[in-house]
């Protein structure tokens, strides 16, 4: 059981690490030649993450969908910073990338509701203007029942 969590938290952390590196979701492949990993240990340690809620693997694949708060496939929200580039899930994990990589970022969007382009800025840890509303359409409670929705 140990043996697992190890090679579990391994996975996750290349996983989180090809996303900062590359700006793109990893493949099994790459996973397996990072950690010197069996393709097949691979996606157990993908499934299992998976289950755990960890990722979110796309529907019937071992392909990652969402490693929170980074994207794996483009959306919306596009989040640029001096270290690289990425997508994220929804505005709050575009925020999640810039407190996650306490660097300088901007994060561009549109408004759902007339459909203008947003940007918004994050210096020093802090948005550099505070007009604006998120809103969430499900509550948080409920946002596993169907994540990708939401």
């Amino acid at each position: 059981m140990t043996e697992r969590l190890d090679q579990d938290g391994r996975v996750r952390l290349a996983v989180y690490g090809h996303f900062i590196d590359t700006g793109a979701r990893p493949g099994v492949g790459d996973l397996s030649q990072r950690l010197g990993l069996s393709p097949e240990a691979v996606k157990d340690s993908l499934r299992r993450l998976g289950s755990q809620r960890v990722l979110v693997l796309e529907e019937g694949s071992t392909d990652i969908r969402m490693a929170m708060p980074f994207s794996g496939v483009p959306t919306g929200y596009r989040v640029e910073t001096p270290l690289g580039g990425w997508w994220a899930n929804c505005a709050w994990d575009a925020l999640g990338i810039a407190a996650m990589l306490q660097v300088t970022a901007r994060v561009e969007t549109r408004c759902e509701d007339c459909g203008d382009a947003l940007t918004v800025r994050v210096e020093q840890e802090r948005l550099t203007r505070s007009e604006g509303v998120i809103h969430f359409a499900v509550p948080a409670a409920r946002w596993w029942e169907d994540i990708c929705f939401t």
